[in-house]
Protein backbone atom coordinates (compact mmCIF):
# COMPACT_ATOMS: atom_id res chain seq x y z
CA UNK A 1 0.00 0.00 0.00
CA UNK A 2 1.35 3.24 -0.96
CA UNK A 3 1.93 5.76 2.04
CA UNK A 4 -0.44 8.63 1.92
CA UNK A 5 0.62 12.28 1.19
CA UNK A 6 0.27 13.35 4.40
CA UNK A 7 3.56 10.90 5.55
CA UNK A 8 6.01 12.86 3.12
CA UNK A 9 5.35 16.13 4.81
CA UNK A 10 7.93 15.25 7.85
CA UNK A 11 11.49 14.64 6.68
CA UNK A 12 13.59 13.23 9.50
CA UNK A 13 16.35 16.01 8.94
CA UNK A 14 18.58 13.99 12.32
CA UNK A 15 17.78 10.85 10.56
CA UNK A 16 19.49 12.01 7.09
CA UNK A 17 22.41 13.02 8.96
CA UNK A 18 23.30 10.02 10.63
CA UNK A 19 22.89 8.06 7.27
CA UNK A 20 25.71 10.39 5.72
CA UNK A 21 27.93 10.56 9.20
CA UNK A 22 26.73 6.88 10.63
CA UNK A 23 26.83 8.68 13.95
CA UNK A 24 25.04 5.82 16.32
CA UNK A 25 21.52 7.70 17.62
CA UNK A 26 21.70 8.66 21.13
CA UNK A 27 18.59 9.65 23.48
CA UNK A 28 17.85 13.00 22.78
CA UNK A 29 16.95 15.48 25.04
CA UNK A 30 14.54 17.36 22.69
CA UNK A 31 12.55 16.80 19.56
CA UNK A 32 12.24 20.06 17.08
CA UNK A 33 9.69 20.25 14.48
CA UNK A 34 10.37 23.37 12.34
CA UNK A 35 8.75 25.01 9.90
CA UNK A 36 9.97 26.67 7.32
CA UNK A 37 9.65 30.36 5.49
CA UNK A 38 8.30 31.04 2.55
CA UNK A 39 10.08 29.48 -0.49
CA UNK A 40 12.06 27.10 1.33
CA UNK A 41 12.06 23.47 2.11
CA UNK A 42 12.47 21.05 5.08
CA UNK A 43 16.41 20.89 4.74
CA UNK A 44 16.21 24.82 5.93
CA UNK A 45 16.84 23.53 9.15
CA UNK A 46 19.33 21.11 8.71
CA UNK A 47 21.75 23.85 10.72
CA UNK A 48 19.84 22.83 14.20
CA UNK A 49 20.71 18.97 13.72
CA UNK A 50 22.97 17.75 16.87
CA UNK A 51 23.60 14.53 18.44
CA UNK A 52 21.32 15.13 21.31
CA UNK A 53 18.26 16.91 19.19
CA UNK A 54 15.69 14.89 17.37
CA UNK A 55 15.71 17.93 14.14
CA UNK A 56 12.47 16.93 11.64
CA UNK A 57 11.51 19.72 9.02
CA UNK A 58 8.07 20.05 7.71
CA UNK A 59 7.90 19.78 4.11
CA UNK A 60 5.65 22.11 1.84
CA UNK A 61 3.89 20.43 -1.47
CA UNK A 62 5.92 22.04 -4.51
CA UNK A 63 9.32 21.50 -3.33
CA UNK A 64 12.20 18.77 -3.05
CA UNK A 65 10.72 15.18 -2.67
CA UNK A 66 7.36 17.11 -3.22
CA UNK A 67 7.68 18.45 -6.23
CA UNK A 68 5.27 17.91 -8.70
CA UNK A 69 2.41 18.29 -5.48
CA UNK A 70 0.13 21.61 -6.27
CA UNK A 71 0.36 23.98 -3.57
CA UNK A 72 -1.18 23.67 -0.32
CA UNK A 73 -4.79 25.99 -0.44
CA UNK A 74 -4.17 27.52 3.07
CA UNK A 75 -1.95 27.41 5.72
CA UNK A 76 -4.28 25.95 7.61
CA UNK A 77 -4.26 23.01 5.31
CA UNK A 78 -0.20 22.30 5.70
CA UNK A 79 -0.42 22.49 9.22
CA UNK A 80 -3.51 19.90 9.35
CA UNK A 81 -1.60 17.99 7.01
CA UNK A 82 1.75 17.68 9.28
CA UNK A 83 -1.06 17.69 12.86
CA UNK A 84 -2.17 14.22 11.37
CA UNK A 85 1.54 13.06 10.58
CA UNK A 86 2.97 13.67 14.04
CA UNK A 87 -0.16 11.81 16.05
CA UNK A 88 0.28 8.78 13.94
CA UNK A 89 4.16 8.96 14.24
CA UNK A 90 5.84 6.44 16.90
CA UNK A 91 7.92 8.94 18.87
CA UNK A 92 4.48 11.28 19.72
CA UNK A 93 3.99 9.63 22.52
CA UNK A 94 7.37 9.43 23.61
CA UNK A 95 8.73 11.78 26.95
CA UNK A 96 11.06 13.87 24.88
CA UNK A 97 9.76 17.40 25.41
CA UNK A 98 8.00 17.85 21.42
CA UNK A 99 9.27 21.63 20.23
CA UNK A 100 7.10 23.46 17.41
CA UNK A 101 9.45 26.27 15.47
CA UNK A 102 8.32 28.10 12.84
CA UNK A 103 9.91 30.88 10.78
CA UNK A 104 8.48 34.04 9.12
CA UNK A 105 5.72 31.95 6.94
CA UNK A 106 6.61 29.08 8.90
CA UNK A 107 5.88 30.46 12.01
CA UNK A 108 1.91 31.14 11.32
CA UNK A 109 2.19 27.14 10.09
CA UNK A 110 3.31 26.14 13.28
CA UNK A 111 0.79 27.87 15.52
CA UNK A 112 -1.99 26.56 13.30
CA UNK A 113 0.03 23.44 14.02
CA UNK A 114 0.10 23.64 17.44
CA UNK A 115 -3.33 24.17 17.85
CA UNK A 116 -4.21 21.53 15.73
CA UNK A 117 -1.99 18.97 18.13
CA UNK A 118 -3.77 20.12 21.06
CA UNK A 119 -7.49 20.27 19.94
CA UNK A 120 -7.72 17.59 17.17
CA UNK A 121 -4.91 15.00 18.53
CA UNK A 122 -4.18 15.63 22.13
CA UNK A 123 -0.57 15.64 21.74
CA UNK A 124 0.92 17.94 24.22
CA UNK A 125 3.51 20.25 22.91
CA UNK A 126 6.35 21.28 25.47
CA UNK A 127 6.98 24.81 23.39
CA UNK A 128 5.62 27.07 20.41
CA UNK A 129 8.29 29.08 19.28
CA UNK A 130 7.72 31.78 16.77
CA UNK A 131 10.16 33.75 14.56
CA UNK A 132 10.06 36.77 12.62
CA UNK A 133 6.41 37.30 12.14
CA UNK A 134 3.91 38.99 13.57
CA UNK A 135 0.42 38.19 14.53
CA UNK A 136 -2.69 38.64 12.12
CA UNK A 137 -4.14 40.60 14.90
CA UNK A 138 -1.33 43.13 14.79
CA UNK A 139 -2.11 43.99 10.79
CA UNK A 140 1.64 43.65 9.93
CA UNK A 141 2.26 44.41 6.47
CA UNK A 142 4.26 41.01 5.23
CA UNK A 143 6.17 42.17 2.30
CA UNK A 144 7.84 44.93 4.20
CA UNK A 145 11.54 44.55 4.40
CA UNK A 146 14.82 46.55 3.61
CA UNK A 147 14.62 46.00 0.10
CA UNK A 148 11.03 47.71 -0.03
CA UNK A 149 8.60 49.67 2.15
CA UNK A 150 5.61 48.96 -0.35
CA UNK A 151 3.49 45.84 0.26
CA UNK A 152 1.96 46.79 -2.74
CA UNK A 153 4.45 46.27 -4.92
CA UNK A 154 5.84 43.34 -3.79
CA UNK A 155 1.87 41.85 -4.29
CA UNK A 156 2.21 43.61 -8.12
CA UNK A 157 5.57 41.02 -8.00
CA UNK A 158 3.37 37.67 -7.20
CA UNK A 159 1.99 38.41 -10.74
CA UNK A 160 4.40 36.25 -12.79
CA UNK A 161 3.09 37.91 -16.26
CA UNK A 162 3.20 41.67 -14.74
CA UNK A 163 6.06 43.05 -16.23
CA UNK A 164 9.65 43.20 -14.15
CA UNK A 165 7.50 40.83 -11.79
CA UNK A 166 10.56 38.46 -11.11
CA UNK A 167 13.36 41.09 -10.95
CA UNK A 168 11.24 42.78 -8.07
CA UNK A 169 10.65 39.19 -6.26
CA UNK A 170 14.61 38.68 -6.57
CA UNK A 171 15.23 42.75 -5.32
CA UNK A 172 12.96 41.50 -2.05
CA UNK A 173 14.36 38.20 -1.57
CA UNK A 174 18.07 40.00 -1.48
CA UNK A 175 17.03 42.69 0.52
CA UNK A 176 15.62 40.42 3.29
CA UNK A 177 18.47 38.38 3.11
CA UNK A 178 18.66 34.24 3.30
CA UNK A 179 19.02 33.41 -0.21
CA UNK A 180 22.32 32.75 -1.32
CA UNK A 181 23.05 34.72 -4.23
CA UNK A 182 24.14 32.21 -6.43
CA UNK A 183 20.46 31.03 -6.19
CA UNK A 184 19.83 34.97 -7.01
CA UNK A 185 21.88 35.05 -10.41
CA UNK A 186 21.02 31.97 -11.82
CA UNK A 187 17.96 32.14 -13.99
CA UNK A 188 17.28 28.09 -14.03
CA UNK A 189 17.10 27.82 -10.25
CA UNK A 190 15.51 31.11 -10.12
CA UNK A 191 12.64 29.53 -12.52
CA UNK A 192 12.32 26.64 -9.67
CA UNK A 193 12.24 28.67 -6.57
CA UNK A 194 9.95 31.73 -7.65
CA UNK A 195 6.81 29.57 -8.58
CA UNK A 196 7.58 28.25 -4.85
CA UNK A 197 8.13 31.10 -3.20
CA UNK A 198 5.10 32.93 -5.34
CA UNK A 199 2.56 30.40 -3.87
CA UNK A 200 3.82 30.65 -0.38
CA UNK A 201 3.66 34.24 -0.16
CA UNK A 202 -0.02 34.68 -1.42
CA UNK A 203 -0.71 31.45 1.63
CA UNK A 204 1.15 33.85 4.04
CA UNK A 205 -0.07 37.36 2.69
CA UNK A 206 -3.93 35.78 2.92
CA UNK A 207 -3.57 34.30 6.46
CA UNK A 208 -5.76 36.84 8.42
CA UNK A 209 -6.91 34.90 11.77
CA UNK A 210 -5.35 33.23 15.02
CA UNK A 211 -5.75 29.46 15.43
CA UNK A 212 -7.61 28.40 18.45
CA UNK A 213 -5.68 28.81 21.70
CA UNK A 214 -3.38 26.76 23.11
CA UNK A 215 -1.94 25.55 26.77
CA UNK A 216 2.09 25.56 25.79
CA UNK A 217 4.34 27.80 26.60
CA UNK A 218 5.43 30.12 23.65
CA UNK A 219 8.70 32.13 22.51
CA UNK A 220 9.03 34.65 20.15
CA UNK A 221 12.12 35.02 18.24
CA UNK A 222 13.30 37.73 16.22
CA UNK A 223 16.73 39.43 14.81
CA UNK A 224 17.40 42.34 16.54
CA UNK A 225 18.07 44.57 13.14
CA UNK A 226 15.01 42.49 11.41
CA UNK A 227 13.08 45.72 9.44
CA UNK A 228 10.15 42.98 8.71
CA UNK A 229 8.73 42.68 11.81
CA UNK A 230 9.39 44.39 15.31
CA UNK A 231 8.79 42.98 18.83
CA UNK A 232 5.72 44.91 19.47
CA UNK A 233 4.06 43.17 16.50
CA UNK A 234 5.15 39.92 17.54
CA UNK A 235 3.34 40.30 20.87
CA UNK A 236 0.43 39.83 19.30
CA UNK A 237 0.74 36.30 19.74
CA UNK A 238 0.58 36.90 23.65
CA UNK A 239 -3.52 36.30 22.31
CA UNK A 240 -2.81 32.63 21.17
CA UNK A 241 -1.96 31.27 24.32
CA UNK A 242 -2.65 31.28 28.53
CA UNK A 243 0.89 29.87 28.93
CA UNK A 244 3.96 31.98 30.10
CA UNK A 245 5.42 34.57 27.04
CA UNK A 246 9.26 35.09 26.39
CA UNK A 247 11.43 36.83 23.85
CA UNK A 248 14.68 36.64 22.75
CA UNK A 249 16.46 38.69 20.08
CA UNK A 250 19.45 37.31 17.93
CA UNK A 251 21.85 38.96 16.16
CA UNK A 252 21.28 40.16 12.65
CA UNK A 253 17.94 40.58 10.32
CA UNK A 254 15.24 38.44 9.37
CA UNK A 255 17.14 35.36 8.74
CA UNK A 256 19.27 35.46 12.11
CA UNK A 257 18.98 31.83 13.11
CA UNK A 258 21.42 29.68 11.90
CA UNK A 259 24.33 32.25 13.04
CA UNK A 260 22.66 31.51 16.63
CA UNK A 261 22.43 27.92 15.97
CA UNK A 262 23.62 26.97 20.01
CA UNK A 263 22.02 29.67 21.82
CA UNK A 264 18.70 29.11 20.20
CA UNK A 265 18.73 25.37 20.86
CA UNK A 266 19.75 26.26 24.45
CA UNK A 267 17.00 28.80 24.54
CA UNK A 268 14.01 25.81 23.24
CA UNK A 269 15.20 23.79 26.03
CA UNK A 270 15.12 26.10 28.80
CA UNK A 271 11.61 27.21 27.66
CA UNK A 272 10.53 24.09 26.58
CA UNK A 273 8.10 22.58 29.75
CA UNK A 274 8.59 18.89 30.88
CA UNK A 275 6.85 16.38 28.99
CA UNK A 276 3.29 15.63 29.60
CA UNK A 277 1.29 12.38 28.73
CA UNK A 278 -0.50 12.08 25.26
CA UNK A 279 -4.00 13.26 26.15
CA UNK A 280 -7.15 11.65 24.33
CA UNK A 281 -7.61 13.65 21.14
CA UNK A 282 -11.42 13.55 19.67
CA UNK A 283 -12.71 10.62 17.74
Amino acid sequence: MSPRPAARCLVDLSAQARLRGGAPAGPPRLRILACPPSGAAAGYWRFLVRADVHVLGVQYPGRESRFREPAAPSLGALAAEAAASVAAAPWAASDVPLVVLGHSMGAAVAAELVSALEHEHGVPVALLALSAKAAPATAERPGTSPASDDDARLRAALDPDAPGADEALVRWLRGIGGTPEAVLANPELLALLLPVLRADLRLSMSHDRLPAPVRSPLLLLRGAEDATVDAAAMDGWRALTAGPVEHREYPGGHHPLAAARDRLLDDLAACARPAGPRRAGPR
